[in-house]
């Protein structure tokens, strides 16, 4: 059983997905007015407005992230249709989850594609119609393989897996991952709800997939600390997972998804948001591009399921049969996220994190670019934001960051153990207005015949100290 957005913590960091909702009473859209009826425990009616309905052509999952329960997406690339439907929501599970948003999507020049809302429900049960379409939601897409979401409500990104079907790997598949981190705990000696230890908590790692029919097969999982924090070297999380775990692929709400130790199943949290059986939900699309949300564990210090990464779950590609061309990875040209998770966690204090949609690999020389502390090597490459978080005023981002991928691993290929990232004192995320860097791992291979680049560090030297996801799909 699963009930994934029902953890304690994530409820408590969001409060996105109340279990007693507010009814309210609605009268028909071209009106839009909206009248209180009474709260959780009176008697109270409500007129649902019958939202858009498209015809997807592709159904995504999206992991739990932040203050958004898991979800799912569906684009329309033939009517230019998307929407998203949220699962969390106080109601029976024979409902299917809530509509929170639909609307027109529309590709940019740049090649990004505009979530523009018609129709949105909050968590309270309002519901407003956008005429014209409320904009500010993006998505970076490989369409049918891979996509990165970020919507306007949101705090942070998700990225969406295809699941209009199980995985067939019948030959063992080898895995690059990386955990996408929670709130930044550098304080704490042992595994909190909520927060992500660079120290204790597993970074990146890889997996051997194999399929048999609906029955998938984890082999000789890797796991590590990231090494910046452990002298330079990887180190083993003080939790780590089963080198193997046999999981089942089943249908769900979420479209075909693999479940561990459960099969994916929705259930209502209840009022007293009352915690469900663990298991983690994995989904692979037909390209390789994986995304994990870890679930919640009943293990003391423990507060996911420990199948692939810590914190919120993974993202992952297929490892690389062979080593990679650095300098054609850092050549190409990238959309996708930039994503601060926000911290530290230390005496209940924390910082705001960031989603920011950018660009990267627009120009790779270094004299475009503001003043970055970053050295000119054929391993970097250049980006940054769009300014005001708006990709449909420009064909490319800012130029106020570097990544420098650093030295692909000699046993893993895709694997960038020491990468580095640069920050100008112009990134208006930077918190102290001087350029510094930090150090991050990355991961890289191919989605669809296209480069796709992620990565994972841990900044302390801006403010808040936070952890940081980079993450890229080629654009070009």
């Amino acid at each position: 059983m699963k009930s994934i957005g029902t953890n304690q913590s994530r409820a408590k960091a969001g409060q996105r997905g109340l279990s007693c909702r507010k009814a309210t009473w609605l009268v028909p859209a071209a009106s839009l007015a909206l009248m209180a009826a009474s709260g959780c425990g009176g008697t109270s009616s409500k007129v649902i407005i019958t939202p858009p309905q498209s015809k997807p052509a592709q159904l995504y999952f999206a992991p739990t992230m932040g203050d958004i329960y898991a979800s799912t997406y569906t684009i329309d690339h033939t009517a230019m249709t998307f929407a998203r439907k949220v699962y969390g929501f106080d109601q029976s599970p024979a409902a299917g989850g809530t509509i929170t948003d639909s609307g027109i999507a529309s590709k940019l020049s740049n090649g990004i594609v505009s979530l523009g809302i018609t129709y949105n429900e909050t968590t309270s049960g309002v519901i407003t119609v956008y005429n014209p379409p409320l904009i500010g939601s993006w998505a970076v897409e490989l369409p049918g393989h891979a996509a990165l979401v970020g919507m306007k409500d949101a705090t942070n990104f998700t990225p969406v897996v295809p699941t209009l079907a199980c995985p067939s790997i019948a030959t063992p598949q080898s895995f690059l991952f990386l955990t996408i981190p929670t709130l930044l705990n550098t304080a704490e000696t042992t595994i909190g709800e909520g927060n992500w230890s660079p120290q204790l908590e597993t970074a990146y790692g890889s997996v051997d997939i194999s399929t048999s029919g609906t029955t998938v097969q984890f082999n000789n999982v890797s796991q590590s600390t990231l090494p910046a924090f452990n002298g330079g070297k990887p180190g083993a999380p003080s939790i780590p997972a089963p080198a193997s775990t046999t999981a089942a692929c089943t249908q769900s709400y979420y479209g075909y998804m693999i479940g561990v130790p459960n099969a994916v199943t929705i259930i209502n949290p209840g009022e007293n948001n009352t915690p469900n059986p663990p298991s983690a939900a994995i989904g692979i699309g037909p390209s390789g591009f994986l995304v994990e949300d870890a679930g919640t564990s009943t293990v003391a210090g423990e507060p996911y399921v420990n199948v692939l990464g810590a914190g919120y779950g993974a993202i992952g590609l297929p490892k690389p049969t062979s080593a990679l061309s650095t300098s054609a990875v850092a050549s190409a040209h990238y959309s996708g996220f930039l994503y601060g998770s926000g911290g530290p966690v230390n005496a209940n204090q924390s910082g705001p994190g960031f989603s920011l949609i950018g660009s990267f690999g627009y120009s790779n020389l270094k004299s475009s670019c503001p003043t970055l502390p970053a050295p000119t090597t054929p391993t970097i490459l250049y980006g940054g934001e769009f300014a005001n978080n708006d990709p449909s005023a420009n064909a490319s981002g800012n130029c106020d960051l570097a990544i420098d991928l650093g030295t692909q691993d000699s046993s893993n290929n895709g694997l960038y153990p020491a990468a580095t990232v640069y920050v100008t004192a112009g990134f208006p995320k930077n918190g102290i207005t001087t350029p510094y860097s930090f150090p991050a791992v990355a991961i890289a291979g191919a989605i669809n015949g296209k480069y796709a680049i992620f990565l994972l560090g841990v900044d302390t030297s801006g403010s808040p100290s936070q952890a940081w996801g980079i993450y890229l799909l080629q654009s070009n």
